[in-house]
């Protein structure tokens, strides 16, 4: 493998020419700190919005922020609005109006366009660098208009045709474009797209995408005017921020890693007194088992065992469930799931239970002052393992699409709910178990 810093300053040049964005990523994350800004400085601004592009946006917006208003403007200049914008949005306010006005006129309207929609919206992704043809042109002029814009555009694999007042009217493929033969206007050319509006959810955009497979959408407004393209990298980067969302509610951690210890603290704050609060049914619902625990300290010692199996089983079962309801699965396939879950967590809980059964007998010969009794208490351990983890696969599937129905997100309800509904539930059937096969064979 080619060792760049070895390189003379002219060899790395002529080897940053050759890369493309992906890699000339690849080679800057691969460098350290001073490497790092020996090769950014070697970059000229088309290279740089290059790199700057393929980047995360927050270090994206970190080398940004290094850089004075005149150098950030004109590598700004070089890339995609809606790559611009993504890394615009990671900056204080006060550092963007520095260079604002220093970007090309067309630029700094497509920015402005694309930051007046609100996050979730589809507009706030889509690109407005695109070709456009009418339905007068002939293949001839609609060929020289290609050659000239190409350049400037991310994607020239589907044109899009708009009359007169930029009304979408359909697509032309860049494949038919080129068999056509002059004399012929793109009026016999042009065929229907799907397309989304400008205010549709991204997500149901990405999706849309996804289960179609399609790799540019047209993006209209409400009169149906072309205002943008969601292209499939746009796609895959609102996937993306989906599934980090996701696991943040089912978490119930919702915060940005530049926030502040203070408001880091502030912001988990609630959710941890919500849990403590519902950890007080669980602490009560042990005591009306005091005088087995009292008697039995060895049931308090394999509770652990238990507790955390079925709260693994369950986290895996709830995030089959959240990907059904996010893929708006029909009801009949999300029944057939929770079946599915369940005859699954009853197999698994056999062999579990039968192993549990088994280790809970060697610790206890282990460990002799424990119990005169370990076929019983490996027999609790291995039952509650059985059960436990049925009724807690369960809940695990059922929670999240009850959730749903209330109109609530399942995504950010289930988690904290769910780990106090196992908890209990386990602890009510652990202890139970026990309270009953001690109370018959002991």
């Amino acid at each position: 493998m080619l060792d760049f810093k070895t390189l003379s300053i002219d060899e790395q040049k002529l080897y940053l020419e050759t890369l493309h964005g992906y890699d000339l990523k690849e080679l800057y994350e691969s460098l350290d700190e001073s490497a790092q800004e020996i090769l950014f400085d070697l970059l000229d601004d088309t290279q740089k919005a290059d790199l700057l592009s393929y980047l995360d946006v927050d270090e994206a917006a970190q080398i940004v922020e290094t850089l004075d208003a005149e150098e950030t403007a004109d590598i700004l200049n070089e890339m995609d609005p809606d790559d611009a914008m993504d890394i615009i949005n990671e900056l204080e306010e006060e550092t963007t109006q520095e260079f604002m006005d220093k970007l090309e006129p067309e630029l700094k309207e497509d920015i402005l366009s694309l930051r007046s929609y609100e996050d979730f919206e589809t507009g706030s992704i889509m690109n407005t660098d695109f070709i456009t043809l009418t339905t007068d042109l002939d293949v001839k002029e609609a060929m020289k208009k290609l050659i000239a814009e190409a350049p400037e555009v991310e994607t020239i694999s589907t044109l899009f045709v708009v009359d007169k007042h930029d009304t979408f009217l359909g697509i032309v493929p860049l494949k038919k474009l080129i068999k056509a033969k002059s004399p012929c206007d793109i009026e016999s050319l042009y065929e229907p797209a799907r397309f989304v509006l400008d205010t549709d959810d991204k997500e149901e955009t990405a999706t849309l995408m996804q289960e179609e497979g399609l790799n540019i959408l047209p993006v209209l407004d409400e009169n149906h005017i072309l205002k943008g393209i969601v292209t499939v990298d746009d796609a895959i980067d609102t996937y993306e921020d989906e599934m980090i969302e996701d696991f943040q509610k089912m978490t119930a951690l919702r915060e940005e890693h530049t926030d502040s210890t203070f408001f880091s603290a502030l912001k988990r704050l609630p959710w941890l007194v919500v849990l403590l609060l519902l950890a007080l049914p669980i602490a009560n619902l042990a005591l009306q088992f005091e005088g087995v625990l009292k008697d039995y300290t060895i049931i308090i010692i394999l509770q652990p065992l238990i507790l955390s199996m079925i709260g693994n089983a369950g986290t895996q079962t709830l995030t089959f469930s959240l990907i059904m309801i996010a893929d708006k699965e029909p009801a009949n396939v999300v029944k057939r799931n929770i079946f599915y879950e369940v005859s699954s967590a009853a197999l698994s809980g056999v062999l579990l239970s039968i192993i549990s059964f088994v280790v809970t007998i060697l610790f206890i010969i282990l460990n002799p002052s424990l119990s005169e009794d370990p076929i019983i208490f490996a027999s609790i351990v291995g039952l509650s393992v059985l059960l436990s983890l049925i009724i807690g696969t369960f809940f695990s599937a059922i929670i999240p699409v009850l959730i749903n129905k209330t109109g609530l997100d399942p995504a950010s309800a289930s988690g904290p709910l769910l780990t106090t509904v196992i908890d209990i539930t386990t602890i009510l059937t652990y202890y139970g178990i026990a309270t009953l096969m001690i109370g018959v064979l002991l």
